[in-house]
């Protein structure tokens, strides 16, 4: 009796999926789903080339909480570089840096080298990730999300940038 079972099953199961009829590709095109549309986050409608300015901000243990910063970036389809600029007073950096558009369309970036700086011998300069989120404002595009990095000394306290775009002048 299971066995009788058994092979009704296998037979049916056998028969869905081998004695299903195809659409002619006239017929097939039309029962295609459409794609629903994305939200604007992951659309490639902007560029985020230009000048971004704001500040990065680092978790409580870090050397400060807030620095002054800004990204100068090169979109190129889903894929970006450029540099990063980070500033507390008299020390500052520049960096650059390289990544690309996540499948949930914010963007991984990565300082890859450091270019030039001015610091104290006893300070090693924060080489970080970032992952930051495109949004629109009432004031324009935005970037933001959450970084991450290490140093010479190990790991670094992690923390946030917000950027905006800087107006090109007319």
């Amino acid at each position: 009796m299971r066995l009788t079972l058994l092979i009704c099953l296998l037979l049916s199961g056998f028969a869905l999926a081998f004695g299903q009829q195809t659409l002619p590709a006239q017929d097939a095109a039309s029962h295609q789903r459409t794609r629903p549309d994305l939200p604007p986050a992951k659309r490639l409608e902007y560029s985020l080339s230009g000048l971004w300015v704001g500040e990065l901000l680092q978790n409580e243990g870090g050397i400060a909480e807030r620095f002054e910063f800004s990204m100068q970036l090169r979109q190129n389809g889903i894929f970006m570089n450029g540099t990063a600029f980070v500033r507390l007073g008299e020390i500052w950096a520049e960096m650059q840096l390289s990544g690309f558009q996540l499948a949930n369309g914010s963007w991984k970036l990565t300082e890859t080298e450091i270019l030039r700086y001015q610091k104290p011998d006893e300070l090693s300069w924060c080489m970080k990730l970032y992952e930051l989120r495109v949004e629109y404002t009432p004031g324009g595009l935005s970037l933001h999300g959450p970084w991450w990095g290490s140093s010479d000394f190990g790991p670094c306290v992690p923390g946030s940038v917000r950027l905006k775009m800087k107006k090109k002048s007319a």
